[in-house]
């Protein structure tokens, strides 16, 4: 990185180095920002670190960060509306400067500094605006189902390694709209089994969602249970020699290419042979070395290694042993997070993904004693070819000789993929909520960005709500994503129900929570609506385990067993409600859109147990009632 000057036009050889001491400030802050949080571009901390020394000279001729105050910060401002006019990058730089001025002000560089609050609001996400250079992004942003499905191809077709390997790990972002860098926290473990049979896979979510479970679609469970297998086979050697490196430190993995002996000892100095085998040269290497054993200075064949400086630093104070090599793998393949994954308290050689360097090199074996992990442009490289490189390696659609469909190479990013699965996901109707939450958003605002249905789309989802002539019912407005208010149920209150898994939920939060736990069948604040997408197979999937569990208590309570027999009477209840809705849901003579609750009677209140319980009233009185306009009149109602 450069600590340089602001200029329009970047030359990196004509550099004008920023003025003392503003240069140290600007070094001891970012070494200061990396060692907290690392990222890996620093780029907008640098516009910022520029246009502040910029706004000291012009206010104080003097580039001294102590002479900081708000006339600085104002034009510091200006500046870089001045740089950036009309630029959604300002609201990034607006971040970075409030972190810098909070920053002066803990630790009371300039203690005084006035609050200062980020002026520029962040751009409207490119998916949504319509000028034609965004038109055309949006276009070109979701892949097509060609595309896509010709991942599905090359994870069927797949039998080298390599192939086996990438098309297993962009299947791991097919079943749920993720990141390709969060590929690198899943784990030997990550697959969990629901009790109601379902397949999650444990996840980190990255930019502040943290742990999670995405939910596997029944469709793509096979894929991912044989993308999991196949990972776990070609990892395994790596996972044995990082946990053999954590071990057993300053002793070298011998793997299958080492040629010593077992008992060869750790401080003992090799041959260039054993050297060679050990640190898996090539293989017209190792015969070189052969053919030259016999009468050849010792020296003629080290140097037929190469001169490469790792090679040269292990000699420097004698031949290398497996002491030396064991130190040196350590520091050429842990992390900084070493022996645990970043983010995550687990060892690395838990990691799913884990592979051996060059595993899938055309030309050399893996290197047995190694371990990594692939990093995102690794992954690009399989769904796109790389331009511009000498011997550019190909992509996986290359492998497989799959084009797309105008007869071009496919080329796509890791991030399409989440595209086109939250462009779908919008398209079916999904909620903003549990998308947010599916695909590992902290803001659900930030759905925005994703959803790229085309105009049409979007028009033809506006007619369905135009065309409305009068209020729509309640299945009507399910069907198009609008609020169901209470009285689209018939309930004589004001609000809106909240959706569940069987249908809708009436219950008043604001008074009180639920005391239910989830047992929305049996509950008569509980709507049932035929024709609600997807409620019906939930229902039968869920009176499925419940006439399990009921079979299994009254078998128990047949042999005795203690409580058995409540647990009989409890589920024999909850199962009769629940079969009687579904029986209604699925029969010809319920009209649809009917909505279906259980009776009251079925589900009294606890207040209303303890009233009845003590021969109180809890019905009201049906004698002597007055209709409403004459309970209006007497509220004093003008217009009763």
């Amino acid at each position: 990185m450069a600590f340089s000057k602001y200029s329009e036009k970047n030359n990196p050889y004509q550099l004008d180095p920023l003025d003392e001491p503003f240069l140290t400030f600007a070094k001891a802050r970012v070494r200061y920002t990396q060692s907290q949080n690392q990222v890996k571009s620093i780029a907008n901390q640098m516009i910022v670190l520029r246009a502040l020394h910029d706004g000291l000279i012009e206010i104080h001729s003097h580039a001294d960060i102590a002479k900081m105050d708000g006339l600085v910060m104002q034009k510091v401002r200006e500046l870089i509306d001045i740089r950036y006019p009309a630029s959604d990058l300002r609201y990034r730089l607006g971040q970075q400067l409030e972190l810098l001025y909070e920053f002066l002000r803990n630790k009371f560089i300039v203690p005084a500094l006035p609050n200062w609050v980020n002026p520029w609001e962040r751009g409207s996400a490119k998916a949504e605006r319509t000028d034609i250079e965004s038109r055309k992004w949006q276009e070109e942003r979701c892949p097509s189902l060609h595309q896509m499905t010709a991942i599905a191809d090359c994870f069927a077709r797949a039998t080298a390694n390599e192939d086996l390997y990438w098309s297993s790990v962009l299947t791991m972002l097919m079943f749920a709209p993720s990141r390709a860098g969060e590929l690198i926290y899943l784990t030997v473990d990550c697959l969990h089994h629901a009790e109601n049979g379902s397949l999650g896979v444990r996840w980190f979510g990255e930019k502040g969602f943290g742990d999670t479970i995405k939910w596997v679609p029944e469709v793509m469970r096979k894929a991912v249970m044989e993308a999991y297998d196949r990972l776990m086979q070609i990892g395994a050697p790596a996972r044995r020699a990082a946990k053999f490196a954590y071990d057993h430190p300053g002793v070298f993995y011998r793997h299958q290419g080492c040629i010593t002996p077992a008992d060869f000892p750790q401080d003992q100095e090799l041959t260039v042979q054993e050297f060679a085998h050990a640190m898996n040269f090539g293989q017209s290497t190792l015969s070189g070395l052969t053919r030259g054993s016999h009468g050849s200075e010792v020296s003629e064949r080290w140097s037929l290694l190469g001169t490469s400086k790792w090679v040269q630093k292990l000699r420097e104070n004698g031949n290398p042993t497996y002491q030396r090599l064991a130190q040196y793998v350590l520091n050429m393949y842990q992390g900084q997070d070493w022996p645990n994954l970043p983010n995550i308290s687990r060892p690395i050689w838990d990691a799913l993904l884990l592979v051996r360097d060059r595993e899938f090199h055309a030309d050399h074996s893996p290197l047995g004693f190694s371990w990594c992990l692939p990093d995102v442009n690794q992954i690009n490289a399989q769904l796109a070819p790389r331009r511009g490189l000498k011997n550019p390696v190909k992509s996986m659609f290359q492998r497989f000789e799959l084009v797309d469909e105008d007869g071009s190479d496919i080329e796509l990013t890791s991030h399409q993929l989440r595209v086109w699965l939250s462009t779908n996901a919008e398209r079916a109707g999904m909620d903003s909520w549990q998308l947010a939450k599916w695909a590992g958003r902290a803001r659900i605002q930030d759905n925005s960005h994703y959803d790229l249905r085309t105009q049409d789309e979007r028009d033809q989802q506006l007619r369905e709500i135009i065309l409305f002539t009068k209020r729509p019912t309640a299945l009507e407005a399910i069907k198009v994503n609008l609020p169901v208010a209470y009285t689209d149920l018939g309930l004589n209150r004001i609000g809106i129900a909240d959706v569940t898994e069987y249908g809708m939920c009436t219950h008043d939060y604001a008074m009180s929570p639920c005391s239910k736990a989830g047992e929305c069948m049996t509950c008569k604040e509980h709507a049932c609506i035929k024709g609600m997408p997807k409620t019906l197979e939930v229902i039968k999937r869920l009176e499925g385990q419940v006439t399990s569990q009921f079979e299994k208590a009254q078998a128990n309570a047949a042999e005795g067993a203690f409580g058995a027999d409540r647990w009989a009477t409890h589920l024999g209840w909850k199962l009769a409600h629940i079969r009687t809705q579904r029986q209604l849901l699925e029969s010809d003579e319920t009209p649809m859109g009917a909505i279906l609750w259980i009776p009251a009677a079925h589900d009294p209140s606890p207040i209303s147990r303890s009233l009845a319980q003590k021969g109180f009233k809890i019905k009201p009185d049906t004698v002597a009632l007055i209709d409403a306009p004459a309970a209006s009149a007497l509220m004093g109602v003008s217009d009763a």
